[in-house]
């Protein structure tokens, strides 16, 4: 049987989600990863993309995250995202408005700094809308 762990997933505003987990699925920024129990500490940042939570069997709970990180330690797993949304709570077409705005603030920055943003904005809305097809 497969040992079950901890998990947290936090947001600034709550505690989105806090159960025991056999297996965890993580979009790290140097790429994906997943984690069981005992697992050696471990430090990622976040890219935007979908966690997968399995819990037991078949059942799992997904979210997409957009930034932030995980820690890793043999006794539990935490991730912070500043933005984190239940995959089947996302409407498809809010997420194509989403890329369709941040194409526009991609092409009307005016300097470095908006055209960063806007890059960030681009790269987590591409990721929203790749999740929400693959759900």
């Amino acid at each position: 049987m497969t040992q079950l762990f901890p998990i947290k997933i936090i947001s600034p505003e709550k505690l989105v989600f806090d159960a025991n987990a056999q297996l965890v699925e993580i979009p790290g920024r140097e790429g994906d990863f997943g984690v069981l129990a005992k697992h050696a500490p471990f430090f990622s940042m976040l890219r935007p993309g979908v966690v997968t939570v399995h819990i037991h069997g078949e059942a799992k709970k997904r979210f997409f995250v957009t930034s932030g990180y995980a820690e890793i330690s043999p006794d539990q797993t935490v991730i912070l995202s500043d933005h984190i949304e239940e995959l089947e709570q996302i409407n498809p077409d809010e997420a194509r408005e989403a890329f369709v705005a941040a194409q526009e603030a991609l092409k009307s920055a005016s300097d470095m700094d908006e055209r960063q943003h806007a890059m960030r904005r681009l790269e987590a809305a591409s990721a929203l809308v790749a999740a929400v097809k693959a759900a």
